[in-house]
């Protein structure tokens, strides 16, 4: 029986697997220096070199040495280049937890995970123009590709995450819809999720908000949009508030 090739996913979660795939994104390399950079078990760097290999993202170099030297191919090059721009730097200034960022927390402990960036932007849209129970300074929202974006919602969740409130995991998917030429088109979704000491904190913010008409009601509410197929909760916002519908003119 054949065996089924493993996920982009589930690859990028093995330990070192990273560690080689940033370490051949500075020079080729063979398995006795890969283990010597990135360290660990020579059998763990073996295991992880095939699965980078079966999944297309490292291949062996063409003459350039002797031996068997490993360089990323073009697909392991962009994922690299995506996780790269992902990594969040370290916090150099003491988090404000002002209220946008509470709502964060809030709808975290109240929703659990939140997968994506555009369903996080969404269900906090929602709070403020479907509900209408934030009445402290929030997010402006201005019409982009999905939708109302706020960028400043991504920049709080970053702040977040490098204060162990928040822990961000990123999911790969490939593209198998467009022409062959883009086959090594991937796409990453970043997924978020309380940490414990986030939990922590944002069960006393919520337990606050609770006391605050409407809140519960739309917590719950919230909880049918977020386990919406996306392109649903997209709809759904096109129909209700056409104005944040995405321009036609981007480009």
């Amino acid at each position: 029986m054949r065996k089924e090739k493993p996920s982009l996913s589930s690859i990028l979660t093995e330990s070192k697997t990273i560690d080689i795939l940033k370490s051949l994104h500075d020079e080729p390399n063979n398995i006795r220096g890969l283990y010597r950079t990135v360290g660990g078990s020579l059998s763990t760097i073996v295991q992880r070199v095939r699965s980078l290999k079966q999944a297309g993202l490292i291949k062996e170099t063409e003459g350039r040495r002797p031996g068997r030297f490993f360089e990323l191919t073009h697909k392991g090059k962009s994922i690299v280049m995506v996780l790269k721009w992902f990594e969040p730097s370290a916090s150099s200034t003491k988090l404000k937890l002002d209220s946008p960022k509470k709502w964060i927390l809030a709808l975290l402990y109240g929703l659990g995970q939140i997968k994506g960036s555009t369903r996080l932007e969404k269900m906090l849209f929602l709070l403020k123009e479907e509900f209408e129970i934030v009445d402290e300074p929030f997010y402006n929202f201005t019409p982009y590709l999905f939708g109302p974006f706020s960028p400043k919602i991504l920049e709080d969740a970053k702040e977040l995450q490098q204060n162990n409130l928040i822990e961000v995991t990123l999911e790969v998917f490939e593209s198998t819809s467009y022409p062959s030429e883009l086959s090594d088109a991937v796409f990453i979704r970043k997924n978020y999720k309380l940490t414990a000491a986030g939990e922590e904190i944002a069960k006393k913010i919520l337990q606050e908000l609770m006391k605050r008409r409407g809140v519960k009601e739309a917590l719950f509410k919230l909880r049918e949009f977020d386990s919406m197929p996306l392109s649903n909760l997209l709809n759904y916002v096109y129909r209700e508030f056409p104005h944040f519908t995405p321009p036609h003119d981007l480009p």
